[in-house]
Formats: structure tokens, C-alpha cells, sequence
């Protein structure tokens, strides 16, 4: 499904980024030979005005000067003398090239007869766009000079040829721009849209084995009431009390993975509530050591406590929230201590930083166990997999604390067993 939602999604936006692309580029092409068309035009007009001026100017028009205005070839000049042509149109110019300006002078007859009869000494003109009968452009200039002896008749042709090879050139370059940005937006969104949907997928994933997991954990206490329940019918008086207590036993075990459960719900869900006020740290700490002094002393580990002798600031958190956290960790340790072994609370304040350490000399944890035990319904072995621990704890601490602005991270004891490390911040 990930593979197909993935798969849309990319060619989505490839398709969407292109489309974009290709609209600005285009716009932007568009304007550029725009731009590049009237600069062009304005250079030829600019050019003819002084070939013009230069035309009024001379008592002789020689074939030298003329060829030399023609820019060899750059522009195609037919001049007429009171109606006759110089030898210069005839000699320069070759059959194909007098065949256009024929071509030209009989097509724009009407914008020729147009232009007005110059006064004095002077010269009047117009510039236009003309394509010719095979296809090809050209600006044109058709002019008429007035002059002592009578009047001129000038006809200015320059080819757009090579102005139209330079935008087949540009327009080349931009599709190919285009066709690599394209591919490369392909790239992009095939890798992006991956780490979008990535988070997505482990979700579900993650969902799909809370799901499992769950079903597998509630499964046995059910199967141990049901056939506890099936026993009770049958059995006699003096064994009933037996049964009852086992079916108590593994009712509280369901209620305590279904608190657990609907704790991480609204952990997901970020409804939590929490009540922040000023709370003495070292008093919860405090607090939680005798609370678990019974169990320690029942499982014959010492329980010891250390803090600090100054007075600690005020931490604003949730005080029952922290306690849940110490009471996780303390239980741990106690559950996975050594007989005969010992459980150390500590809490210190440094640079603003609240910091629990409660630390055992238990069996340990591995450094590959290290990385998971915070999973959800993670038990590194059998040797940790006590019955009354479903692996949701350390899940439910790391969420209150990181709810609190703060880390809790575990590193091995030296000589053996695990210390969990907790930071608050002050505020």
C-alpha cells in the first residue's frame, strides 16, 4: 500500500513542481526573446538612421562606401537614382538577392508610396517586419533622400536569420534545463515523499505490534481466569480460596496493563494532564524511598538514599507524574536486583539541572538490550521478563519526562548492574 500511496505522491509532486517549472520558464523565455526581438529591431533602425545620414550627407556615393555600410553582406542596399539604379545594386548585389528586394518592393508597394516626400535635404523612412515568400524574415528600411540633383530611393534589407538561430539555441537550452529539472525533481520527490511517509509507516507498524503485543499480554491472564473459573465450579470448599485468589491476582495484573495502556493512549494522543506547581524534588524522592522500603526489605536488597545537604530550589513539574517515573525505576531495580544486593537514590542540582540517579547492582542490561528498552512491550530475556512487568514502564517514564522538558538515559554501574539517570530542568 506505502509502495503505491508512494508512487502517486511522487509523480504528484513532479507533476505539480514541473508544471510550475515549466510556466515560469516559458514566461520567462517568452520575455527574453521579447526583449531580445525589440533590441534587435531598435539596433537595425538605429544603424539605418546613420547609414541614412551618411546617404544625405555624400556629394558621391562610391561602390567602396557602399560596401563598406553593407557590413560585407550584413545588410542587403538597393539605391535608386531619380528611378535608376546605381551599378553598386546590380555588381554587389547577386540575382537571388535582387529577386527579394523586386520581391519586397512590389509586396509593400502600398507602405513604399506611403512614405512621404521629403522636404529640403533631408530623408524620411520606414522600418518594418517583412517575411518573404520562402519563409525567411527580415527587417526593412525603404527610404527616399532628397537632394540637389533629385531624389534617392534607399531599400535596407538585414536577414533575422541569425537572430532566429540564437533563440532555436536558447529555446534548446531551456527545454533541456527543463527536462534535467524535471529529473532531478523526480529524484527529490521520490525522496522526500519517502521521508514523509516514513514516520507514517513505523506509526502503523508500531501500532500494528502495540496491537499484537497487547492481545498476546492480556491473553494469559484471561486463558488463567477463565480456567481458574472452570476449576472453581468443581472444586471443593477448602480449594475455592485457592482459585479466588489467583483470579484476583491475574484481575489486578489485567487492570495494571490496562492503566499502562490507556496511559501511553493519551500519551500518543498528547492529553495528558499534568498539574505543575513548585514541587520539592528531594521530598518526592524522599517520599518514594519509604514507600518502597517494604519491598526492598522483602526482596533483602538495601535501600539507600543520598541527598544533597544545602537547600535545592523549587522544580516546577507534576509531582505525581515524577513519582510514577521514581516508582517505575525504584520497582525495576528492586525486581531485577540481587538478593543481598543493594538499590541507591540520589538526587543532585547542578547549573539549573535536577538530577535522579537511582542506581543497582543487579543483573544489568545489555548494550544491544540498551537500545530497545524503551520500547513498548520490550524484555531483553527471560531473565528480565518478570511476570508482573510487561515492558511498558520505561515507555511511559521517557514520555513523562521528555512531557517535563527533560532526558532519562541508562549506562551500566561500575562492578556490575544499571543506573538510571533522570534530568529536570528548574523550570
Amino acid at each position: 500500500m506505502y509502495q503505491k500511496i508512494h508512487k502517486r505522491l511522487t509523480f504528484l509532486f513532479t507533476g505539480i513542481t514541473s508544471l510550475i517549472m515549466i510556466v515560469m520558464s516559458i514566461s520567462y523565455l517568452y520575455m527574453s526573446e521579447k526583449e531580445l526581438k525589440k533590441n534587435n529591431f531598435l539596433s537595425f533602425t538605429g544603424e539605418v538612421n546613420t547609414i541614412l545620414s551618411n546617404l544625405e550627407q555624400q556629394n558621391i556615393i562610391t561602390y567602396e562606401w557602399l560596401s563598406k555600410v553593407s557590413s560585407n553582406g550584413k545588410y542587403l542596399i538597393s539605391i535608386y537614382d531619380n528611378g535608376i539604379p546605381l551599378s553598386y545594386t546590380f555588381t554587389a548585389l547577386s540575382e537571388e538577392n535582387l529577386a527579394l528586394i523586386n520581391e519586397v518592393m512590389e509586396n509593400c508597394a502600398d507602405t513604399i508610396l506611403s512614405i512621404p516626400s521629403p522636404d529640403s535635404f533631408s530623408s524620411s523612412q520606414k522600418v518594418f517586419s517583412y517575411t518573404s515568400n520562402q519563409g525567411e524574415h527580415y527587417y526593412v528600411c525603404c527610404a527616399k533622400i532628397r537632394y540637389t540633383a533629385g531624389n534617392l530611393t534607399a531599400t535596407i534589407l538585414y536577414s533575422t536569420k541569425n537572430l532566429l538561430h540564437q533563440l532555436k539555441l536558447s529555446r534548446t537550452r531551456f527545454f533541456l534545463i527543463n527536462l534535467i529539472g524535471i529529473f532531478l525533481l523526480y529524484l527529490f520527490s521520490r525522496y522526500y515523499t519517502k521521508r514523509l511517509l516514513s514516520p507514517i509507516q513505523k506509526s502503523q507498524e508500531q501500532q500494528a505490534a502495540f496491537i499484537a503485543a497487547a492481545s498476546h499480554e492480556l491473553r494469559t491472564p484471561l486463558s488463567v481466569i477463565l480456567s481458574s473459573i472452570s476449576a472453581l465450579k468443581y472444586a471443593p470448599s477448602s480449594k475455592q480460596n485457592h482459585f479466588l485468589h489467583t483470579i484476583e491476582n491475574e484481575s489486578n495484573r489485567m487492570s495494571r496493563l490496562v492503566t499502562d495502556m490507556l496511559t501511553l493512549a493519551q500519551s500518543d494522543n498528547h492529553t495528558w494532564s499534568f498539574h505543575i506547581k513548585e514541587t520539592e524534588l528531594d521530598t518526592v524522592l524522599l517520599n518514594a524511598y519509604e514507600a518502597f522500603q517494604p519491598l526492598a526489605n522483602e526482596k533483602q536488597i538495601s535501600l539507600l538514599i543520598e541527598l544533597p545537604d544545602e537547600t535545592l530550589p523549587h522544580c516546577f513539574c507534576d509531582p505525581e507524574r515524577i513519582s510514577q517515573v521514581l516508582g517505575i525505576l525504584i520497582s525495576n531495580a528492586i525486581s531485577y536486583g540481587k538478593t543481598g544486593g543493594c538499590t541507591k537514590l540520589n538526587l543532585t542540582c547542578k547549573n539549573g539541572i535536577f538530577s535522579f540517579q537511582i542506581t543497582d547492582n543487579g543483573i544489568g542490561i545489555s548494550k544491544e538490550a540498551k537500545k530497545h528498552i524503551f520500547d513498548r512491550f520490550y524484555r531483553a530475556d527471560p531473565a528480565r521478563s518478570k511476570k508482573e512487568h510487561f515492558g511498558l514502564g520505561l515507555c511511559i517514564a521517557k514520555d513523562i519526562v521528555e512531557a517535563h522538558h527533560g532526558s532519562i538515559h541508562v549506562s551500566d554501574t561500575p562492578g556490575g548492574g544499571t543506573t538510571f539517570i533522570v534530568r529536570l530542568p528548574v523550570s
